[in-house]
């Protein structure tokens, strides 16, 4: 597969995201989030070397689920 590059936003467009993907979304899944259930948005895990904070990055805090160790930055004006 060749090199991709791909731009992303939060829903609310405050974090703009440019992504490297040379494999493609891999395992992509369905996002259960009630936000993403009503649009129908997937989620999919990628390196930290393949996503670079374009905008936004002030808008993002360290967010944990539940009691798992894997941590998201999250935005703190919305929630998501």
């Amino acid at each position: 597969m060749t090199d991709t590059s791909y731009k992303a936003q939060c829903h609310c467009g405050g974090v703009e995201l440019s992504l490297f993907l040379p494999d493609g979304l891999v395992d992509p899944r369905r996002c259960d989030c009630s936000m993403c259930r009503r649009r129908g948005a997937i989620v999919a895990s990628i390196s930290l070397a393949d996503l670079k904070v374009m905008k936004g990055a002030e808008l993002l805090s360290l967010y944990q689920f539940n009691i798992y160790p894997n941590y998201l930055k999250m935005q703190d004006s919305v929630g998501i």
